[in-house]
């Protein structure tokens, strides 16, 4: 399909005046950026078209997409930090759907956040990774008083997500992607995490709407500070998947101070156990990702010892948090 021809057709359903586009990516969604030199504003136009099946699900869906934007919209009037707000088209849509080569597309458009996409370097002193912490309990908070309507959906990460995550990695093994004797290993630790995920509660202060893509790309160094970007995953999950997701970009020796700052804000607990089980369940995530991905088939073959040796210290019962990486257990 010809997605050039479907952004045209979505640029013209906005009161842009001159715009300049330019492609950025294709991954969750295609993204575009455009440039209005008629009014010198910057924008992001996202057409939710995944760039594999194994990433469609319901955040695909218009109801979801809209229920994303709505969030965004509150979000925004209460944040003392930019955030991506979403523009209307000419009728007053959120969503825009077009249809090409009679396939419908759904598209949005938000302002684009002014400032630099941070790094991993930016995250390698007390302060600013405290400064994340603090962020991120900041959103949280904010997700504890978001008053939601009857039709707000997004996905949830939860024991279904685990489930399907699974399924994509037994692929895999068939695949002969993964190894059958690796496969028994991860299925048998994600088994003891499942089991420990399902005798959690989902109370009020445990579970909300949260980002669930935490990563230093995602978050924009701002004259008023950081800023979080592409909520196209967002949904329903422990708060405490938030933390994880940045534990495992943050230097090992710096975690403490990621869990101080959010506790800072939000007096409460972090267990530790949870969280290594979600930065697994995450890391599990993006090889079930990769699965689809044939051209990524000899990435998976070269980390996935790093995926099982940490099956392997999970399994045994030791405490790993300290020691995960981005791909499993670091050496």
């Amino acid at each position: 399909m010809d997605y050039t021809e479907c952004f045209k057709e979505v640029v013209l359903k906005f009161s842009f005046l001159e715009p300049i586009v330019e492609f950025i990516r294709h991954n969750e969604n295609i993204t575009y950026k455009i440039m209005d030199r008629g009014t010198e504003d910057t924008y992001l136009l996202r057409m939710h078209k995944p760039i594999t099946i194994n990433m469609q699900g319901v955040q695909n869906k218009r109801e979801a997409i809209q229920s994303e934007l709505e969030y965004l919209l509150s979000w925004s009037s209460q944040s003392e930090l930019p955030v991506q707000i979403p523009v209307p088209n000419l009728n007053g849509e959120l969503v825009t759907s077009v249809v090409i080569e009679r396939e419908e597309v759904h598209c949005s458009v938000l302002k684009w956040v002014i400032g630099d996409t941070m790094s991993k370097i930016d995250f390698t002193n007390k302060e600013m990774v405290s400064t994340l912490g603090k962020r991120i309990a900041d959103l949280h908070q904010f997700s504890w008083n978001f008053k939601k309507g009857p039709s707000f959906i997004r996905p949830e990460y939860g024991l279904a997500w685990i489930n399907n995550m699974l399924t994509k990695l037994q692929s895999g093994e068939g695949m002969g992607v993964i190894a059958t004797v690796e496969f028994q290993i991860l299925k048998e630790a994600i088994s003891l995490v499942y089991d420990r995920m399902k005798g959690l509660s989902k109370s009020s202060e445990t579970w909300g709407f949260i980002h669930s893509d935490i990563h230093y790309s995602n978050l924009i160094r701002t004259s008023k500070g950081i800023s979080f970007i592409d909520f196209g995953l967002s949904g329903f999950g422990y708060y405490a998947m938030d933390v994880a997701l940045a534990a495992l970009f943050i230097k090992n020796e710096l975690r403490d101070d990621l869990l101080s700052g959010y506790s800072n804000m939000i007096s409460r607990r972090i267990d530790i156990v949870q969280l290594e089980d979600l930065m697994f369940l995450n890391i599990c995530d993006y090889y079930a990702f990769l699965i689809s991905r044939e051209e990524k088939h000899m990435w998976i073959r070269e980390h996935i010892p790093s995926l099982i040796e940490l099956c392997r210290s999970l399994l045994k019962g030791r405490m790993v948090f300290y020691q995960i990486n981005q791909v499993g257990l670091s050496n």
